[in-house]
């Protein structure tokens, strides 16, 4: 993975029913913001030129703001972005959404390792690790958990359980 020896800035970017956002996270700094956005689109507009459009709109924005935070930032070179979609998405609704995020110019090679696509659960479940991690809160192997996603328009249950290594099951 040596692509990942030079990011600097993540961005959680959650493309969601009602709302999206996105979170900037500085790797040195353990600066974080966040932003939702949500705009109007005009009609009639295919799906995917829709989301593309969005998506170019919302990556203008986090562009601006990691400039604005971190001077110096390559945005192509030295950035993550780890999109999260619902759980209900299937492999071909992933690859749409790699295509949107494409031409939407938030990447520069359609198959690059700096998008990273995770579900909403799993990105709620791995929070809940982290933080619990560092509140020393979750910490025993076999321990079971559940996490509760209310969004605008979906409720998420997941239950997972912490293995050894603080690998989750």
């Amino acid at each position: 993975m040596s692509w990942a020896t030079d990011i600097r800035v993540v961005i959680g970017l959650d493309f969601g029913t009602t709302y999206s956002g996105f979170s900037l996270y500085h790797c040195e700094a353990e600066d974080i913001g966040d932003i939702r956005y949500r705009p109007k689109l005009p009609e009639p507009l295919t799906y995917k030129k829709a989301i593309t459009d969005y998506l170019y709109e919302m990556g203008k924005l986090a562009k601006e703001n990691v400039h604005k935070f971190w001077p110096g930032i390559d945005f192509m070179e030295n950035v993550l972005i780890v999109l999260t979609i619902p759980a209900e998405y299937s492999e071909n609704d992933k690859a749409i959404m790699r295509d949107c995020i494409y031409n939407a110019k938030l990447i520069n090679n359609k198959f690059s390792e700096k998008l990273q696509i995770t579900t909403e659960p799993e990105a709620a479940a791995i929070y809940c690790l982290y933080s619990s991690l560092k509140e020393h809160k979750l910490t025993k192997s076999g321990t079971n958990f559940m996490v509760v996603d209310c969004g605008g328009g979906t409720v998420d249950l997941t239950t997972r359980k912490l293995l050894e290594e603080n690998q989750l099951e």
